[in-house]
């Protein structure tokens, strides 16, 4: 695991919170709901760094929930924790929550994770408009054993390859919508696939590595290389690499709620650019608020993250530019040649619960993204 490039942080130096006061002073108090609460898509790790970023260390802690003011802008951010059955109700994800609110936390929020093809497919059911995208690049994939497989697999004739080969399984959450199905629809045999992952590798260790397993290459090559019944080098390949140029975790807004709301992003949003550039300059806050959160027990009782496996979260995204600028110098905007991309990859699943007439370019917008803000 390559080491942070943070050692003499100069943010621990401050207060709790000072940094991020210093930082984000937009006055957002006359035109933007307070508190603005924020649904994320899964527990606290380091993909939400941004987020955390904009508050900084020293906000309040509560179970399913951390809040704090937003910087010096005369507002509270509250951000909740995702997860069906976690931090949102049974069957709730982020975007529903948009629409029917959060059951758990009696809240709806303004803003909520979504992800590019599930925008299309609940475009009639729950529309959204993306307003930022933090994550680049998205970080599911297929993860391996590196010793059973030393060339890894690096594109989708590679995992086509595989399918053929008769060496293993793929073990994937479904095979009946979004990467799974593309996988089979790509000319992976759909004998090879088993269905039913859910965040376990169960099946992985079972089988002695010789079976490739859905994940997240921000997570499972430490968990596995250091442990979960099997403490050897594993590696990943992410969705977009195979041919899938998903963006996960944009930020979202439920589409009857924009012009609401317009007023509130054109300030917010470039903070969310801002908060993005800042946290990959230096993590150790905000992982360090992560990590107190999670060992509280905050997210949920066995969600209890390492400082080393955070660590490892934020390398990543700054290593395979995970979270990092697109195809310009501008961070947390959206290309919306990729977005007709993967229009034409979903548009054939399409049913009931998308509009008939869905624009693509419709469930996102550049609007309010500052093209100045990026890293270097």
């Amino acid at each position: 695991m390559a080491a942070l490039s943070v050692a003499a942080s100069p943010v621990l130096a401050q207060e709790a919170g000072a940094f991020a006061a210093q930082a984000y002073t937009t006055p957002l108090a006359d035109v933007c709901p307070n508190p603005f609460v924020i649904q994320k898509d899964w527990l606290a790790q380091a993909e939400h760094g941004a987020l955390y970023q904009m508050i900084g260390g020293g906000g309040t802690m509560e179970s399913g929930r951390y809040t704090g003011p937003l910087g010096s802008t005369g507002i509270d951010l509250v951000i909740l924790e995702g997860g069906g059955g976690m931090g949102l109700g049974d069957g709730e994800t982020a975007y529903s929550a948009l629409y029917m609110g959060n059951s758990k936390a009696g809240l709806r929020p303004h803003m909520g994770y979504q992800e590019l093809d599930n925008a299309f497919i609940f475009s009639a059911r729950f529309p959204v408009v993306g307003v930022a995208a933090p994550l680049n690049i998205a970080p599911q994939g297929l993860f391996w054993d590196r010793g059973t497989y030393p060339e890894g697999f690096h594109s989708i004739d590679d995992i086509v390859a595989f399918g053929e080969s008769g060496a293993g399984m793929i073990y994937v959450s479904t095979i009946q919508r979004t990467f799974g199905l593309y996988l089979a629809q790509s000319g992976v045999s759909r004998d090879v696939f088993v269905e039913g992952y859910r965040g376990d590798g169960e099946n992985f260790v079972t089988n002695n590595g010789t079976w490739l397993n859905q994940g997240f290459v921000t997570s499972e090559p430490y968990s596995f290389s250091t442990g979960n019944n099997w403490g050897r080098p594993i590696d990943a390949v992410t969705v977009g690499e195979l041919g899938y140029p998903n963006y996960s975790g944009m930020l979202s807004v439920a589409t009857d709620r924009m012009d609401e709301l317009a007023p509130c992003l054109e300030g917010l949003v470039p903070i969310i650019q801002q908060a993005v550039v800042d946290y990959m300059d230096d993590p150790t806050e905000v992982l360090e608020t992560i990590h107190e959160f999670t060992q509280a027990g905050h997210a949920t009782s066995w969600w209890r993250l390492s400082m080393e496996q955070l660590e490892f979260g934020w390398t990543t995204l700054r290593e395979r530019q995970i979270m990092g600028n697109g195809s310009n110098e501008t961070v947390a905007d959206f290309d919306p040649e990729r977005v007709a991309v993967m229009f034409d990859i979903v548009q054939p699943w399409l049913d009931e619960r998308a509009l008939d007439d869905l624009d693509p370019q419709s469930v996102i917008t550049n609007r309010f993204i500052d093209p100045s803000i990026g890293l270097e």
